[in-house]
């Protein structure tokens, strides 16, 4: 089940298709890691087998596509997402990937409703620190040989960004607290904590990092703005300030910081988590 607190957050966000696709080019274009996080994830995997396939959070199927010529001809995947507005994105993206699809608007507590043992392949990238307490679920929907494929962020992702947000609120002051919301949510399952979340479900369990820093020069401070706008409720959320005075204010430290040190690095470092061999709930082999 997504966590009430975030879903309010997670809508505001997310419900936008075409500044949600938006945003992703733009990481694209400033990332210095040239390697799909995807195709990472998924190329030392033998998925020829995996016909039933969940996509957690699918969003518009950024990880089903990746699927594309991996898994066995009759695969069927699944979608599951609160936001509607996806559901045909994802089925033409099925459609690209040569996998059968269907697309299912929910939370994400729907999946308690599902068989026992009944998916192959269990994907979930960027979205479990949404929802980090359904991962028993996880582990009781996947066959003994099944595999969960997670991406998630460091802890310090967006650091830098969140460091300037922090400064602008408090010169406003408006801002006492030690951690914005994006923090909150991103400590629920990150790069540190995922190994230890994922071990009462799973016994066998890899990671690999994905180092990654997202470069905009001083004359792209408008770019970066744009991506702290599509990101601002996960900042802003439960902060009473107008946030257009807040944008207003961050353009200015933005640029002035950008000036200073001859551009702005933002952190966004990822990892993976292959897991294996899952334990079922209550102890059952």
């Amino acid at each position: 089940m997504k966590n009430e607190v975030h879903q309010g957050q997670v809508t505001e966000v997310f419900i936008g298709v075409e500044a949600h696709q938006s945003t992703a080019a733009l990481i694209r274009n400033h990332s210095t890691n040239p390697r799909d996080i995807r195709e990472m994830a998924l190329n030392d995997l033998d998925l020829t087998e995996c016909r039933h396939i969940l996509d957690l959070g699918c969003g518009f199927g950024f990880f089903t596509e990746a699927l594309r010529r991996r898994v066995h001809p009759e695969a069927f995947v699944t979608g599951l997402d609160m936001i509607p507005a996806y559901e045909p994105l994802f089925l033409e993206v099925c459609k690209q990937a040569g996998v059968q699809g269907r697309f299912i608007a929910a939370q994400v507590s729907h999946i308690e409703g599902l068989p026992d043992r009944s998916c192959d392949l269990i994907l979930c990238s960027y979205a479990l620190y949404f929802f980090p307490e359904i991962t028993s679920q996880i582990a009781r929907l996947l066959t003994p040989e099944g595999v969960f494929v997670t991406i998630t962020h460091a802890g310090q992702n967006m650091g830098e960004l969140i460091a300037a947000t922090k400064t602008v609120l408090r010169n406003k002051g408006v801002f006492r607290r030690h951690r914005l919301p994006v923090e909150e949510i991103i400590s629920r399952f990150c790069a540190e904590n995922g190994h230890d979340l994922l071990r009462p479900w799973f016994a066998r369990i890899e990671a690999a990092d994905y180092p990654n820093t997202l470069i905009f020069k001083q004359d792209e401070v408008s770019h970066l703005l744009r991506y702290f706008h599509f990101k601002s409720p996960f900042f802003l959320s439960g902060i009473n300030l107008d946030r257009e005075e807040v944008l207003m204010k961050l353009a200015a430290h933005l640029e002035n910081l950008s000036q200073t040190h001859q551009g702005f690095n933002l952190s966004k470092d990822d990892r993976i988590f292959i897991c294996r061999q899952p334990r079922f709930p209550g102890g059952k082999p």
